[in-house]
């Protein structure tokens, strides 16, 4: 069943931080874990509270709820818990970044400076990874003993966009530079593009392969930490619903959109399915106001600066 009571004491809480092995569990569920609810909970749950006769529902095989589950959380993961994925690795000589195993969707990537600030690095909307098909002096397309197209291991134009660097144009469009006539990358300085003004680098991604590729000006960078923050569905651990988790302040909703989909594929209940539906709507919304990070004393620290008068 969920957490409803501390399984530790304060100093077994508190051993692994303060790496006092002696003390700390054998079956540590880590800080804050009791802000979370296993999904093979949930499920038990459920089960116990609406499966039964004289109940909800009157017979539902568990396979069933485990589906509708784990597609619950799904649904949850893209649109109302935040994303608390966020990996950070030293990018490599060769310019690339792997998607994790369990990527769906991107947040944010960024580059770390010095002081251990991030800053957003945008996505280049000009370039991708085409599949270079390879051809003779004459450009006829070379075959392999199948007769299938053979391909260059690297596209020209990938090569060329990690040999360029695409944050010049921020330094052309400051107003304390001098206008260069030559320079391609900004016409006019006040005709610029915005997405093009930036100065921390691009990159873009290739879903094909799985690889994310960032442009030249990070090749003469002395460090190129970057950190990815992504949307996952929430169930790479799903070979064991005990190691997959929902925050408690989502739980009541996932209940809800269980019922409702597990109601409407079945007569019995069928009268009942648009107050089931309204139901695990309202449930799904409260959700997101508990969720949000929201906060008025932030609010009103942001809302400060408006009254600062802009010079032109």
């Amino acid at each position: 069943m969920a957490e409803s009571r501390k399984v530790y004491t304060n100093q077994a809480y508190f051993a692994n931080f303060e790496n006092d092995a002696a003390n700390t569990p054998s079956d540590f569920k880590g800080l804050g874990y009791y802000r979370r609810v296993s999904l093979e909970d949930v499920i038990n749950n459920f089960i116990v509270a609406y499966i039964g006769e004289e109940k909800t529902l009157a017979k539902v095989p568990r396979y069933e709820v485990d589906f509708w589950a784990q597609r619950g959380l799904q649904e949850f993961s893209y649109d109302i818990l935040h994303s608390e994925k966020s990996i950070e690795i030293e990018l490599n000589d060769a310019l690339t970044f792997p998607l994790p195993q369990d990527y769906v969707n991107i947040t944010s990537l960024s580059v770390v400076d010095v002081n251990g600030n991030k800053h957003t690095l945008l996505p280049q909307k000009k370039s991708n990874n085409p599949k270079a098909i390879l051809q003779d002096s004459d450009f006829t397309f070379l075959y392999d003993v199948s007769g299938e197209l053979q391909q260059a291991a690297k596209s020209t134009t990938t090569d060329r966009f990690q040999t360029s660097s695409n944050i010049a144009g921020a330094a052309q469009n400051n107003y304390q530079e001098p206008y260069d006539e030559d320079y391609l990358g900004s016409v006019k300085r006040f005709g610029s593009n915005p997405e093009d003004m930036n100065t921390s680098g691009t990159y873009f991604i290739d879903y094909t392969e799985g690889i994310i590729y960032f442009d030249g000006s990070f090749g003469s960078r002395d460090s190129n930490v970057i950190v990815l923050d992504y949307i996952s569905d929430g169930l790479a651990e799903n070979g064991d619903l005990s190691k997959v988790f929902i925050p408690k302040l989502a739980e009541d909703a996932l209940y809800a959109y269980m019922l409702y989909n597990l109601s409407k594929v079945r007569p019995m209940s069928a009268q009942l399915v648009p107050l089931y539906k309204k139901e695990a709507s309202a449930k799904m919304r409260n959700t997101k106001i508990r969720l949000t990070d929201y906060s008025s004393k932030n609010l009103a620290q942001v809302l400060r600066g408006k009254a600062k008068w802009i010079k032109h």
